[in-house]
């Protein structure tokens, strides 16, 4: 029986085998996004809308196509530009700003005419980003070597132009705390050495003044893309050349520690709701996954061609990657928590969580519980031990005669663990009814039993209730035994 019930017990738990470990967030790639006409330059995506804005041009053609985010599908004709839109940033109420090199084009989404000139530009626009709260973009001049605040609503410069001794290399906008913050890298002659400087600005979007700068190091074309953290005012600036991004306090204005990224960093991207930092590897073809807590690179994106440039859905948690002349749509993927594998019990048997309990059922057939019922000539007689049978009230033997088959032996076999006490032992041949492998090991009467997962929990419990079954016994035997001998003999 120890067999039987070790045996059932390993098909339970090779039945019920945990699923495989998640294997942690992964990105899967969901579709390639290829301009109509040329190829794209940029992209801007509105997560209210669920819309992606892709700017592209052949060389003599310039359009803005405008895409579901969902399906991939085109929504409309695309706009024709009057020049190509090499920098798009998102404003208030889902308005499109787009740099044409010398002026900015606004987009209206909900009727899909152009404004062209609506901000005209002394130089040549190289970066755009917008902080649609406050109603302000902020406008990057290669040309001019400046940043400037421009008033979204009036197309107004906000203060004077905050000129840099380089022309700016990156640029993003803190929209908590309405601030913009742009790069700067460049080389000067020092007492007959060339030494680089990298620099990180910071410009008050109420003001349009520079409020502060932070030094990054003097390594070669370093401070080039930025993002950042709203929630914990960090900053992120790719160093391409060191192959590093710089994590920097914006509050403090200092550096707090530096990320590897191999493959020249460029463009970066961040997503505050899963602490994701994405960076654009201009050397490898790729997008490098940061965990920016572990500090390593977890994931690489191959991309195909040179990434131009990354916009971000922080609301589905999608990015969008310009390379090669189309816009490839990763999507952030987390695998879910396994569902529990409930353990299965057998059909029809009590659960073995202690002492079964037997209720009678129906008076005429007494459960195993009962001691006594009386006969028809007024002798006490024992009930018989399967629940189902009628005990016969006539003709009843003694169970004190010796010579009586019928009489229960005093010694008998203890009920093994694994078997119900709802039949009574075989005291010839050590076994129980209905106690062979298959009722163990599932048939049609149920399905097997399984391991609660203690080990010792399910065999001490049947164990507990086969020796409360015996001990009824016993008391039955002992009851008549102390009757016959009360009786006067006939």
């Amino acid at each position: 029986m120890r067999t039987v019930l070790l045996t059932a017990a390993a098909l339970a738990l090779t039945g019920a085998a945990a699923a495989p470990a998640p294997t942690g967030p992964h990105h899967e790639t969901l579709r390639t996004i290829t301009p109509p006409s040329g190829a794209a330059l940029d992209a801007e995506v509105d997560p209210a809308a669920d819309r992606l804005y892709v700017s592209s041009s052949d060389g003599t053609a310039h359009h803005l196509t405008v895409y579901d985010t969902a399906t991939g599908a085109a929504v409309g004709d695309p706009v024709p530009l009057p020049a190509p839109a090499t920098v798009l940033a998102l404003g208030p109420g889902g308005t499109l700003h787009l740099g044409l090199s010398t002026r900015i084009a606004v987009f209206d989404p909900a009727t899909r005419t152009l404004t062209d000139d609506r901000v005209p530009v002394s130089g040549s626009v190289t970066l755009l980003a917008a902080d649609p709260g406050q109603g302000r973009l902020y406008v990057g001049d290669q040309a001019a070597k400046s940043v400037t605040v421009y008033d979204t609503a009036t197309g107004a410069a906000v203060g004077d132009p905050v000129v840099l001794p380089f022309h700016p290399a990156g640029l993003a906008v803190d929209t908590t705390r309405h601030t913009g913050y742009a790069t700067y890298v460049g080389g000067a002659v020092e007492n007959g050495t060339v030494v680089y400087k990298n620099v990180l600005n910071a410009v008050d979007g109420a003001t349009g003044r520079l409020t502060g700068t932070i030094g990054l190091g003097t390594t070669a074309l370093g401070s080039m893309g930025v993002t950042v953290d709203p929630t914990t005012r960090t900053g992120y600036v790719a160093n391409l050349a060191a192959g590093t991004v710089s994590v920097v306090d914006l509050a403090a204005e200092r550096i707090t520690g530096t990320l590897p990224v191999p493959g020249n960093p460029k463009a970066l991207a961040y997503d505050p709701g899963t602490a994701t930092l994405y960076a654009a590897q201009t050397g490898t073809a790729s997008v490098a996954v940061v965990d920016p807590a572990k500090g390593a690179v977890t994931e690489t994106l191959p991309t195909g061609e040179r990434p131009a440039a990354l916009a971000l859905d922080p609301e589905d948690h999608t990015l969008y990657t310009v390379a090669g002349g189309a816009v490839t749509q990763t999507v952030r993927r987390t695998p879910e928590e396994p569902t529990p594998t409930p353990t299965p019990t057998k059909t029809g048997e009590p659960t073995p969580t202690g002492e079964p309990t037997a209720e009678p059922t129906d008076t005429a057939s007494p459960t195993p519980t009962s001691t006594t019922t009386a006969t028809a000539t007024g002798r006490p007689t024992p009930t018989a031990p399967t629940p189902t049978q009628s005990p016969d009230t006539t003709g009843t033997a003694d169970p004190t005669d010796p010579a009586d088959p019928t009489a229960p032996s005093e010694t008998t076999s203890a009920q093994p663990p694994g078997t119900a006490p709802d039949s009574a032992p075989d005291t010839t041949s050590g076994t129980v009814p209905g106690s062979a492998p298959e009722a163990l090991t599932g048939s049609a009467a149920g399905p097997a039993l399984a391991s609660t997962g203690g080990g010792r929990t399910l065999p001490l419990a049947l164990a507990a209730a086969s020796f409360a079954a015996l001990g009824a016994l016993a008391v039955v035997l002992a009851r008549r035994r102390q009757r016959a001998e009360e009786e006067p003999a006939p």
